[in-house]
């Protein structure tokens, strides 16, 4: 969980109703330093999440 950011801001300030953060797949291990083996996998995950979030938000907004 992460407060006090830039999506904390955009939702309050901004009204903007959903925000979203990806954070890096490590569990511990790493940090925010991944081994060069995961950078292109986690790349692959987080741009399959935001086909999924933009195809959900597509059938919302043609639903309206």
């Amino acid at each position: 969980m992460a407060t006090g950011g830039s999506m904390d801001w955009a939702k309050s300030k901004l009204g903007v109703p959903y925000t979203f953060e990806w954070e890096l797949r490590d569990t511990g291990s790493y940090g925010f330093l991944l081994p060069a083996d995961q950078i292109i996998p986690t790349a692959l995950e987080t741009l399959d999440s935001i086909i999924s979030i933009l195809k959900d938000v597509n059938a919302t907004l043609s639903k309206e």
